[in-house]
């Protein structure tokens, strides 16, 4: 198929590290610079290689994911497929690889509103690669994909915005606390008293970067009857082009649990009825501290799991324990749901994941100003809980940073919070226009001259990703 006239797609790019570094072996259009094809190899295969999880395996399902990249100098941005190719003779006996399809930097929009499609195609043509024994062959599967390519993007008629529209639904029945988890997780905590039952939809904007590409809309349902049945019966309005869905159930109104359960199953079968499947957070609220570990609640909280497990295949869900006096716990949770709108997410965790290692830390949280966790890595779930348990100091930390103007220091270190032996540090990182904080979690014996050298090169691989973050 030749190039239709005006198409979306500008390059198509198959690259491979092999004896000549970053390489791209394959690329469309034929006529494209040498130094623009190199940029693209050199770029994304750096990011494939800073993934040290093939070097000592033997299989390639391990590193298989998406991202979606910028490059400015050549005015383009890229949706990148990172993976693996087989090959005793190569370091870890694999090859890193990846494709690279590139459209106009101002038609970004489009890799985020297609992805899913996108996936399909690319992850096809690149498992076909896989199994490829000559470049010939190589070639018709690239051609075979820019074709394909093409023949998608000739279907699509509506202009592209040049932001992404995304839309976040918070249900659930009734006083489950849908509007105070909002308050508390903006520190709003004031309006928590105030908070009234919503009427109808209540909407607000929420902003991870004061810069970013996106439009996030959040949308509070109320949850008494009156609006449930509203939501329901115009479902095609509320829940079409969802992007994520919070569901919050109250675990301590015992006697309404099985109406939040059934409330669920009518949620989930509109939106499978509508083809539409976000990603599911599913709040089980008013988890207090003081209360979460009696018998009654893990009794509840149990049982949920179970009957929301079964309702929900073939969703994508995550279910956490939330309550307000626990502010951790709904910032973990809000920043999961957050964090599956980015297509780069996995791209985060492992450059989190290869610094982790260069300065033997256990664990990393990447945070945004507003404490939002953007990406986080952890060797172990102990390490994990060791975050959760010192939430209340980092959270004291943090607002102390903020109210006393202390964050012009470099290193702010914590130890004893729940073992000598280790150490939480806090570190303030400058990413292009961003401030951006590090939470580690790291031995007795951490060195602090092996952070600062090894931070240039993670703030200089996180900018770029930043910049389509979501």
């Amino acid at each position: 198929m030749s190039k239709p006239e005006n198409s979306i797609i500008k390059s198509v790019v198959l690259s491979l590290f092999n004896d000549d570094g970053p390489t791209p072996i394959i690329y469309w259009p034929e006529t494209m610079d040498e130094s623009s094809r190199l940029l693209i190899a050199m770029k994304t295969i750096s990011l494939l290689m800073g993934d040290t999880v093939y070097q000592n395996g033997t299989s390639t399902e391990d590193v298989n994911y998406f991202g979606i990249l910028p490059f400015p100098d050549l005015k383009l941005n890229g949706l990148t497929y990172f993976f693996l190719i087989l090959d005793p003779s190569a370091r870890g006996n694999a090859k890193a690889a990846t494709i690279t399809v590139l459209i106009d930097e101002d038609d970004r929009v489009f890799f985020y509103e297609n992805m899913k499609y996108l996936r399909v195609i690319i992850d096809s043509a690149a498992s076909k690669v896989q199994i490829a024994k000559t470049s010939e062959e190589n070639k018709t599967i690239m051609g075979e994909l820019k074709d394909e390519l093409f023949e998608f993007t000739s279907e699509i008629k509506d202009p592209f915005s040049l932001f992404r529209q995304i839309k976040i639904l918070m249900t659930g029945l009734d006083r489950a606390g849908k509007t105070s988890f909002l308050h508390a997780v903006k520190k709003q905590y004031s309006e928590i008293i105030k908070t009234l039952p919503t009427k109808g939809v209540a909407r607000s904007e929420e902003k991870i970067f004061e810069e970013q590409n996106s439009t996030i809309s959040v949308w509070d349902l109320g949850g008494q009857k009156t609006y449930r049945e509203k939501f329901l019966e115009q479902r095609k309005v509320y829940l079409y082009n969802v992007d994520l869905l919070f569901f919050f159930i109250d675990i301590q109104d015992f006697a309404r649990i099985n109406e939040s359960v059934e409330l669920f199953t009518k949620v989930v079968e509109s939106l499978e009825e509508l083809e539409e499947y976000p990603p599911i957070v599913i709040c089980l609220n008013k988890c207090d501290p003081d209360i979460k570990n009696t018998d009654d609640i893990r009794s509840n909280i149990n049982k949920i799991i179970e009957q929301v497990n079964e309702i929900s295949e073939p969703f994508f869900i995550k279910i956490f324990e939330t309550s307000i006096f626990d502010g951790f716990s709904l910032i973990s949770a809000y920043s999961y749901g957050l964090s599956q709108l980015s297509p780069n997410r996995k791209l985060f965790e492992n450059q989190l994941k290869h610094f982790a290692k260069k300065i033997n830390s256990d664990a990393i949280l990447l945070l945004n100003e507003n404490g939002i966790i953007l990406s986080n890595f952890s060797e172990s779930g102990i390490s994990e809980k060791v975050f959760e348990i010192s939430a209340p100091h980092f959270q004291t930390l943090y607002k102390t940073f903020k109210e006393f103007k202390l964050l012009k220091q470099d290193f702010l270190i914590s130890s004893g919070i729940t073992d000598e032996s280790k150490k939480i540090i806090f570190k303030r990182i400058f990413v292009e226009k961003y401030n951006l904080y590090l939470l580690l979690f790291m031995e007795k014996d951490l060195n602090l001259d092996k952070i600062e050298k090894n931070l240039p090169k993670l703030s200089k691989n996180l900018k770029d990703l930043i910049q389509t973050y979501i």
